[in-house]
């Protein structure tokens, strides 16, 4: 008698022990349907709260995600990284590979992702490249460590997005690498020149390689009077004069601050008699000799003075001669002199009219600040620093010598 199991058998194909297994009935076109719903359903998974998952389902829910990512399409990683920019916690480990992905993926995350913090980002900016660099640069807010990353890539574009950002925060060597990079650079100065972290001798180094338009900002925010140091510092003033003005760092501090511009010591044992002598003197030709008298006569170094009258923009001898006290015809007979090219002082489209411009606009106790302030910050004999880099080592130098490196190494 046969049995229910027994007919069932029975109505079973039989198989021959030489046949093959049958295969199961999977088809190819699966596949892919199957797995993008596990990624997209992992994605949810782990943008979930807390309250909703435990911190290790969740890690463990990324670690397979990374694992499935690493072959899925781009159009899967792209949604993937959509969904985790909101989420404040999400797994790092699947936050930074997305955030390393080709830049299509990882946009989202370094623009906006909530769950990034400053260790993340630096290490985001070590193994990215430019369109990423850029990318974290736009984000919202940026500390000083995340900026510093940024800008010591030296990748000209990101440092021009983390400047425009007004949300990111700049260091002081951040503003400094930034000083540097702009002699190579044009874009940056008048970008850098706007920012609330430039300080007067950072602004003032990069005067030298500005546009005129970022040079008439620099001295319109650093060109300041010093009424109030002279009125507090006059006691000061009265004791090193009775000491004979025999500490040196005193007498160089106060010869910053003091009101007297000319050096009338000088004066005394010129052969010229006074400063408009020499000048005068200079429309017959100007030698080393001459600019060392000059100098001295104006009360400056005579690097400063080489710097200043060899300055192609002309708008540093606007400030040299304004400071100095000349008169306009004056102005434009030492312009001659220094055999410096013609053109119309009225107009800025050339050097002679932008250094016209800065003399008639800028007080004389103004123009004496920034002179002052240039004579001071580039105390360093020029000679002895052949050799500096501006780099992380001369980021260390004392201020007057890191700022002539900076300003005499034409190799930086």
């Amino acid at each position: 008698m046969l049995t229910l199991g027994d007919m069932a058998l029975t109505n079973q194909p039989r198989l021959d022990a030489a046949d093959p297994p049958a295969p199961l009935e999977l088809s190819e076109p699966h596949a892919p349907q199957a797995r993008g719903a596990l990624v997209a359903r992992l994605c949810e998974i782990v943008s979930w709260p807390e309250s909703r998952l435990p911190a290790y389902e969740r890690q463990l829910a990324a670690d397979i995600l990374v694992g499935l990512l690493r072959t899925s399409n781009i159009e899967l990683r792209r949604r993937c990284a959509q969904g985790l920019a909101r989420v404040t916690d999400a797994p790092k480990g699947l936050l930074r590979y997305l955030a390393r992905d080709e830049i299509n993926v990882a946009l989202p995350l370094l623009e906006a992702g909530a769950g990034f913090d400053d260790s993340d980002l630096v290490a985001t900016v070590r193994a990215g490249v430019s369109a990423h660099w850029i990318a974290i640069a736009r984000r919202r807010h940026l500390s000083e460590t995340v900026t510093d990353a940024l800008i010591q890539t030296g990748d000209t574009p990101t440092i021009e997005a983390v400047l425009r950002n007004q949300g990111t925060r700049l260091s002081t060597q951040g503003v400094d690498l930034v000083v540097a990079r702009s002699r190579q650079a044009a874009s940056l100065p008048s970008l850098l020149v706007s920012r609330t972290e430039i300080r007067p001798t950072q602004a003032l180094v990069l005067f030298w390689w500005a546009s005129f338009e970022a040079r008439l900002q620099i001295l319109r925010r650093f060109a300041v009077d010093r009424n109030v140091l002279i009125q507090e510092l006059g006691d000061v003033f009265k004791l090193a004069a009775a000491e004979g003005w025999s500490d040196a760092d005193t007498r160089k501090t106060l010869q910053v601050i003091e009101r007297r511009q000319r050096n009338r010591a000088a004066a005394a044992q010129s052969p010229y008699g006074s400063l408009e002598g020499a000048l005068a003197a200079a429309e017959r030709g100007v030698d080393r000799a001459l600019v060392h008298e000059i100098a001295h006569l104006a009360g400056i170094k005579p690097t400063t003075a080489s710097q200043i009258f060899a300055d192609p923009g002309g708008e540093a001898i606007g400030v040299f001669c304004k400071a100095v006290g000349l008169k306009r015809p004056l102005m434009l007979a030492f312009w001659r002199a220094l055999r410096r090219p013609a053109g119309d002082p009225d107009a800025t489209n050339n050097p002679l009219g932008r250094a016209v411009y800065v003399f008639d606009t800028l007080a004389t106790a103004k123009a004496q600040t920034v002179l002052r302030y240039w004579n001071w910050s580039f105390t360093a004999d020029a000679a002895n620093l052949e050799r500096v880099s501006f780099d992380d080592d001369a980021l260390e130098l004392p201020l007057a010598r890191r700022n002539a490196a900076l300003l005499f190494n034409r190799n930086v």
